[in-house]
């Protein structure tokens, strides 16, 4: 669940969310893009997922009032999870 992460790391997936790029993220935050890219990491693990856009659904779910009650915030996230 996207509260065990860090506040760096939910600063990130909030960026992934908003659709930037690793290294426009690194430039927002003030980061190297590895820096980025290890926060990923320790996101993709904590989290148990393979990639950014079940990240970024997953963020949106949280950070979106109603969005998880959407039927189309379902079907976006089913179909994320099917790619994954």
């Amino acid at each position: 669940m996207i509260t065990t992460l860090s506040s760096r790391e939910r600063e990130v997936a909030t960026l992934v969310a908003k659709g930037l790029s690793n290294k426009q993220i690194a430039q927002h935050l003030n980061l190297e893009e590895g820096t980025v890219k290890i926060h990923l990491h320790n996101i993709f693990t904590k989290l148990a997922i393979k990639n950014r856009t079940v990240l970024a659904v997953m963020t949106l779910r949280v950070t979106e009032p109603g969005c998880s009650e959407d039927r189309r915030g379902r079907a976006a996230l089913a179909e994320a999870v099917a790619a994954a």
